[in-house]
């Protein structure tokens, strides 16, 4: 890990976590897991990582600083899926299952019981989003069985207790960013300027409104630009057609697939476009904000508590695609104006959300879950499933 990461005290020394991830893809959940777990084994706690998917990216990177990964997911079975992962719980003795994504919350939920241990649910995007993509009877589990439920905006803390989840179960834990490897970079001055799109190519995050912005930006202003889409997912295609035929592709859009070194193109671009329906923290933002980058964005779930309007980047209702092609065309023809966004939103991200704060952050959730009776150092007995 890079020094931006300061050491934990003691106080998480000798503790267990075991972590349940749905995926370890590409993805924002995946990145900060990563960072939990570095930050945990550089304070001497054991980790280990519990995985339905098999062989994808941060899988070894997390086996590269010592934390085991353990594939779970060879049964699509819930049942026989529950009764491995809890095997594997079991063995490890955790003080604490985390689940890392909120559709394997039941399992952590249900294994933590079953094994006496603590159980941490994840609520990663907008809340509403999560139950709407598991169905009732699932997401009611997923609410239900964790003691304790890390949520990554304010906004999907509020929606939570809106839709009927107590407060006391709900504990805000804010992404980090690496500063050190998301930093500004020095974009090119020819023409034409970048502009930017990361994320899943999937319907929540509405690439095909990122076409039509685009569409309008051309027919407002003559300032050449390109659109470097980064991604992948079930969408491609279309999105490509899309392009295509709107006069785009291959020669203006250009579609990247996935791309592992993203930090390298925020450093070349020179504005971020995000027109997501749905998001929690999304640490696309952050990464852009961190890389010097101003950001356009829809205003949905936890964005509009990292962009102020006008000041570290600009904001419009989803529905509104003409006042993101109207502020992007304001970037792409006034460089003060961008380097003032960048300035400022570099400041906010390494004000609110650096690496170095996920010590506090990290015993501040352990502390309010744990028994006080609890000794850290000493694994708890689980009972034999």
């Amino acid at each position: 890990m890079t020094s931006d990461l300061r050491p934990l005290t003691s106080e998480l020394r000798g503790l267990r976590v075991c972590f349940l991830a749905g995926t370890l893809g590409q993805g924002g959940a995946e990145r900060q897991l990563f960072y939990i777990a570095s930050a945990l084994k550089r304070s001497g706690a054991q980790v280990q990582v519990l995985s339905l998917t098999d062989g994808e990216c941060w899988q070894s990177r997390l086996q590269q600083i010592g934390v085991p990964v353990v594939f779970v997911g060879d049964s699509r079975s819930r049942l026989k899926r529950l009764v491995t992962i809890t095997r594997a719980v079991m063995a490890f003795r955790p003080h604490i299952v985390q689940s890392q994504h909120f559709y394997t919350n039941a399992y952590s939920g249900l294994a933590a019981r079953l094994t006496r241990a603590r159980a941490i649910g994840a609520v990663r995007g907008s809340g509403t989003a999560d139950i709407q993509n598991c169905g009732s009877g699932l997401a009611s589990a997923c609410l239900r069985f964790p003691h304790l439920l890390a949520v990554n905006s304010r906004a999907a803390v509020r929606a939570m207790i809106t839709l009927g989840c107590p407060a006391h179960k709900l504990h805000y834990f804010p992404n980090v960013i690496d500063l050190e490897l998301f930093r500004p970079g020095q974009p090119s001055g020819s023409q034409p300027l970048t502009i930017l799109g990361v994320g899943r190519l999937g319907p929540e995050k509405r690439f095909d409104r990122f076409l039509r912005v685009l569409a309008l930006l051309q027919q407002s202003q003559t300032t050449p630009f390109r659109a470097l889409i980064v991604g992948d997912g079930p969408l491609r295609t279309n999105l490509e057609q899309g392009a295509r035929a709107a006069g785009f592709y291959p020669g203006i859009v250009r579609f990247c697939g996935t791309v592992p070194d993203t930090h390298r193109l925020y450093r070349k671009a020179h504005l971020l476009l995000m027109t997501s329906d749905h998001e929690g923290t999304p640490n696309v933002v952050m990464e852009a904000m961190a890389s010097g980058l101003p950001v356009v964005a829809t205003a949905v779930g936890g964005v509009p508590e990292l962009i102020q309007n006008g000041a570290t980047g600009f904001l419009a209702q989803p529905c509104e695609e003409h006042r993101l092609a109207q502020a992007i065309g304001r970037l792409l023809i006034d460089d003060a104006l961008r380097r003032e966004i960048s300035g400022r939103a570099r400041a906010f991200i390494e004000a609110r959300h650096s690496l170095s704060s996920l010590s506090a952050q990290l015993q501040a959730l352990y502390r309010s879950l744990l028994p006080k009776e609890l000794s850290m150092a000493s694994p708890v007995q689980a009972k034999a499933v």
